[in-house]
């Protein structure tokens, strides 16, 4: 086997089944040279002995054997790879549409891109309905949930933020990147499927303890970020016109349709409008892309690097 061009790591605990589908859609669906990471943290439902059956070039099982947060688990693979590209992906996911040799192709031909989004479909829980995910962050940043970065800008913006353990990573990887002064962008075509694992039980303790996560995640990126960036009267008046336009339509505007208007669907619309550093000229500027949505700090202004990383919640 040649050297690979893409190293693609993997966090699992005890989802044998998905970790085997996840696994199968990568082989399936890739044809660049790339290896599989899969970090196990001490799964007791047979995932051990599969990772073991399976590896090899292409699939390398490192079996931690215990729970050390995801971010330190996945920068401890980041840190030793030396492939040109690194990805992460979640145990729940499916490659589709060979959107890892896309997302490939795509920073091979765009040396200013630090980090591509494989833009998401949730296959099952409470997002189904949306033509693909990614939240605005309070900053107005259109996060990344599963992204592919040249392995070099991953080490530059150190990987990611270990004090967010498990959940909020991503949306802090995606400012340190755009901070950084690389753009960030979203595939055009759906690169994965998502089976998300999420209790939709209000009752269930798994539901609370997914919601303390999230507003303990909330904190930490308020804590980090607020009073980072200077007000901007352009993002302003964006978002102004976007709720007025919003208004008019009433119940005629579904921002999950998957009907375009104007040639880009109802959310493309919301995030060019509400995220700060995407412009509305988007559609021209990506035309004939396989990306769009593209984030890019403003040329006149250097780009700030990253705050220091937050102090931790004092119920931590």
């Amino acid at each position: 086997m040649s050297e690979p061009i893409l190293s693609v790591v993997i966090g699992t605990y005890n989802r044998r089944t998905q970790i085997k589908e996840c696994l199968a859609s990568i082989r399936r669906e890739t044809r660049r040279q790339h290896v599989v990471y899969v970090t196990d943290a001490g799964s007791t439902d047979g995932t051990v002995e599969y990772l073991e059956s399976v590896r090899g070039d292409t699939v390398r099982p490192i079996l931690v054997g215990e729970r050390l947060g995801q971010a330190r688990a996945l920068n401890d693979v980041f840190a030793a790879v030396e492939s040109s590209y690194v990805c992460w992906l979640s145990d729940d996911n499916i490659v589709v549409d060979r959107g890892l040799d896309r997302a490939v192709s795509v920073l091979e031909a765009n040396p200013r891109i630090g980090m591509v989004a494989l833009k998401v479909r949730d296959q099952i829980g409470p997002f189904v309905e949306a033509p693909y995910i990614g939240g605005l962050s309070t900053l107005g940043i259109l996060n990344v949930n599963q992204g592919m970065l040249p392995t070099r800008v991953m080490k530059q913006v150190g990987g990611f933020s270990e004090v967010f353990r498990d959940y909020g990573i991503d949306p802090d990887i995606t400012a340190k990147v755009l901070f950084s002064g690389y753009d960030v962008v979203y595939s055009r075509k759906v690169a994965i499927h998502h089976y998300r694992n999420w209790s939709l039980d209000k009752g269930s303790p798994e539901y609370h303890a997914l919601a303390a996560k999230h507003r303990r995640s909330l904190e930490l990126y308020e804590r980090k970020y607020a009073g980072f960036l200077p007000p901007s009267r352009l993002f302003d008046a964006k978002r102004r016109v976007y709720a007025s336009v919003v208004k008019l339509l009433g119940s005629r505007w579904n921002r999950n349709s998957d009907r375009p208007i104007l040639g880009q669907l109802p959310r493309d619309w919301h995030n060019m409008f509400n995220g700060r550093f995407i412009s509305l000229a988007d559609f021209l500027i990506c035309a004939g892309q396989d990306f769009h949505l593209r984030q890019r700090w403003p040329s006149y202004r250097p780009a700030p690097g990253c705050p220091p990383e937050p102090a931790l919640p004092a119920d931590t």
